[in-house]
């Protein structure tokens, strides 16, 4: 027994399947229109070449690292050597022409950005930047500004680039997660590869079949008991998350970003992989560190209600404080197995309109507390 990380080739062709995802799956609790919306907004971040969020970079570098091939972190991110960037707009002009440059398959080792002066004032016209100055002073004073940034994007080719802060956060964070007495033991490979009747799945790409539709999830890690005959005997699902303020407030963070829904997914997916009784699999952990508190990593094991409301979601009801007497109004929610039947009926239809007009072909009942209200 012992450690099975994928491969970076098997994590990008997890990728570039069609199979749908939890995450994507998330954006039809707001109808037709927010997951159109949300669509459209992922393409055309992609097409502008935006910049990963910052948490969502950080994030990310923590699980290639601790979750990773070894050497992984060094081949996908750069450390940037600027003290200062130049501002948003003079950094989006200097990626524009790199940009370009890298599309015309230009050597980018034989240029410097002092050679590209047609190219820069023609991204400072687009982006309409100091418009009242003379060409030959824009030009003069964006390759002051910005010459140093297109060092470091030729430097890191091919790469994230990540600031020195950014990485000194990263760096703390893993090492927080690798020494912390409540998470160590999730993060050390060579404990794990001691363990005789174990394996420890890195990164596990799954592809697996749901209700006849081609669905996926990649878990972060998970922990596979098996008997003498190699037969799976248990699992436990392990996912790894970072956040901003104290680690206590993960709760909220459950609710808002719907990690049940994920849990119950990855959940599905294991079972699937395995073939193995989903009712068996070990209770879902979530590892949750701050990147703005570091030091008190926590690790939140997920109730069956919790994993059950990611599964069917849950009916509109009001609650009753016992304490205060104060009622509070809860709206129906949604689990993955209705936005799974939502999917299915947005595919048969090609995505023409939103399903609540099917269901409410008169008029659309409206509540003040409610909102709409479907037949």
């Amino acid at each position: 027994m012992g450690l099975i990380i994928a491969k970076q080739e098997e994590i990008d062709s997890y990728f570039a399947s069609e199979a749908i995802n939890q995450s994507t799956l998330k954006n039809l609790a707001g109808g037709l229109g927010g997951f159109m919306a949300s669509v459209a907004k992922r393409k055309k971040e992609k097409e502008e070449n935006k910049p990963t969020p910052e948490h969502f970079l950080i994030g990310s570098a923590v699980d290639t690292i601790l979750t990773g091939e070894t050497g992984e972190f060094e081949k996908q991110y750069y450390i940037s050597r600027l003290d200062k960037k130049p501002s948003e707009v003079e950094v989006s002009i200097v990626k524009a022409v790199y940009d370009e440059l890298v599309d015309n398959l230009v050597d980018l080792e034989s240029v410097d950005f002092d050679d590209c002066q047609d190219m820069i004032l023609m991204a400072a016209n687009e982006e309409k930047w100091q418009t009242r100055w003379k060409d030959d002073t824009r030009i003069l004073k964006l390759v002051s500004a910005g010459n140093a940034y297109f060092q470091d994007l030729v430097a890191s080719f091919g790469k994230e680039i990540l600031s020195t802060k950014q990485n000194e956060t990263i760096q703390n964070i893993v090492n927080s997660l690798r020494h912390h007495s409540r998470t160590a033991k999730y993060f050390n490979r060579q404990l794990q590869e001691e363990i005789e009747d174990m394996d420890f799945y890195y990164q596990l790409p799954i592809l697996f079949k749901y209700e006849g539709i081609e669905c996926k999830a990649l878990m972060d890690l998970c922990a596979v008991r098996r008997d003498a005959d190699g037969k799976v005997i248990a699992i436990t699902p392990i996912d790894l998350k970072t956040m901003s303020g104290g680690t206590l407030q993960f709760s909220d963070q459950i609710r808002k970003r719907r990690y049940d829904i994920q849990a119950a997914w990855y959940t599905l997916a294991l079972a699937s992989h395995f073939d193995f009784p989903i009712e068996d699999i070990d209770p879902f952990l979530f590892v949750v560190e701050s990147s703005t508190s570091i030091g008190s990593p926590l690790v939140f094991e997920i109730t069956p209600e919790t994993l059950a409301h990611g599964q069917t979601g849950a009916p509109e009801c009001l609650f009753t404080d016992s304490t205060t007497g104060r009622s509070i109004h809860y709206k129906p929610t949604f689990g993955y197995e209705q936005l799974l039947e939502d999917y299915k009926y947005y595919v048969d239809n090609e995505f023409r309109e939103d399903r609540i007009l099917e269901d409410n072909p008169g008029p659309i009942k409206l509540d003040w507390l409610r909102g709409v209200i479907s037949n």
